[in-house]
């Protein structure tokens, strides 16, 4: 659950793809949170699929988590989703990023899913929270094109993203099921309506297309 004090730029700290925390407003993206946008995650999956291994001589096993750790009631919780599969060898590298964005995408939406259950929705409103998918799917682009694209975000000043934050209220209240940002319109420009809207994603975050070919890949369910 991200919260205003998380509002950072690069007065900050230069943020890079290194950065696990912090949450930021972009022209191009909406709101990122950093700790979501971290390749990490991504690139344990992404190296799976590069050094396949286990399975038989059709398939290699793919395993991949997202988890969170929560106090609830007091008790520190952890949870998250774990899924495993099959994923067909001798895939080239177009379609097996396809194959991982498939994979990485449907945990990342079974995850955000999950922090909207009881007794989760008690003690964050991180479920599907405006930011999550998004700055996920920035995450898995850094990862698997082994590239830092923050100087690709429009980065604004904490002065600017302090006044959304204020105007709109807490990104949490925002719900997005999208992998398309939700941008917030200045309110202090009169020129536009003060109403969040959906934008487009830039070329670097469109060049792959998520690929749940039954041929190519099967759930193990155990």
């Amino acid at each position: 659950m991200t919260k205003r004090a998380d509002i950072i730029d690069n007065t900050d700290r230069y943020i890079t793809r290194e950065i696990r925390s912090g949450l930021i407003y972009t022209e191009n993206l909406g709101w990122i949170d950093l700790g979501h946008a971290n390749p990490s995650g991504a690139e344990r999956l992404w190296h799976q699929m590069e050094m396949p291994c286990g399975g038989n001589n059709q398939y290699f096993e793919v395993n991949y988590y997202q988890d969170m750790k929560k106090g609830i009631y007091g008790i520190n919780a952890v949870t998250g989703i774990y899924r495993r599969f099959l994923v067909r060898r001798g895939l080239n590298d177009r379609d097996l990023k396809g194959v991982a964005l498939s994979i990485f995408m449907g945990t990342s939406r079974r995850f955000e899913t999950l922090q909207d259950f009881w007794p989760y929705v008690l003690v964050t409103d991180s479920g599907f929270s405006a930011e999550d998918l998004v700055s996920n799917l920035f995450g898995f682009y850094q990862a698997v094109d082994c590239t830092d694209y923050t100087p690709f975000l429009d980065i604004c000043p904490k002065e600017k993203a302090y006044r959304i934050w204020d105007y709109y209220g807490p990104v949490g209240q925002f719900k997005n099921k999208s992998v398309f940002p939700l941008l917030f319109p200045d309110p202090i420009d009169n020129k536009v309506k003060c109403q969040p809207y959906t934008g487009h994603l830039p070329a670097f975050m469109s060049t792959i297309s998520p690929m749940a070919n039954p041929e190519w890949i099967r759930e193990i369910f155990s």
